[in-house]
């Protein structure tokens, strides 16, 4: 699945897309929308990984006499 943002609005029968909007479409639509000049290609972000973690409360053992 390719992305692009529209550089002009864009709709039909069952959608409609501003300027600016970031869409999904398939590489062969990309291709033409950038080539006909009304979108140009967006670069997928490299995925930042998360992990959950849980935070431990540290404790020093003390000693009573």
């Amino acid at each position: 699945m390719a992305q692009v943002k529209l550089l002009t609005a864009m709709a039909g029968i069952d959608f409609s897309h501003n300027e600016g909007d970031v869409i999904d479409c398939n590489e062969a639509e990309a291709k033409r929308f950038i080539q006909a000049g009304i979108a140009e290609a967006v670069e997928k972000p490299k995925s930042k990984i998360e992990r959950a973690t849980k935070k431990v409360k540290v404790e020093t053992a003390v000693k009573e006499d």
